[in-house]
């Protein structure tokens, strides 16, 4: 199953959004962000493609603004950006 990941330019931000997600008993795990990603250093929240669009309410709805985007692992483990 496709993965992907949201980074953010704040920690506390990123944390705030995994916490969201759990609340509302979506899977998913924080984890640095890729060096491929091409987005500095931080956190990222990774969940699956099966939760995207419940996630995408959620960080809409909680104004997360050091959201970066949406990012998903490429068969050879690049980051790409949707």
């Amino acid at each position: 199953m496709r993965e992907f990941f949201i980074p953010f330019r704040s920690r506390s931000e990123a944390i705030r959004f995994y916490e969201s997600l759990l609340s509302y008993n979506i899977s998913c795990k924080v984890i640095n962000t890729p060096s491929s990603a091409g987005v500095g250093c931080g956190l990222s929240v990774k969940l699956f493609a099966k939760d995207m669009s419940q996630a995408k309410a959620v960080l809409a709805r909680g104004r997360f603004v050091s959201a970066v985007g949406i990012f998903y692992f490429s068969q050879n483990g690049a980051a790409i950006r949707l």
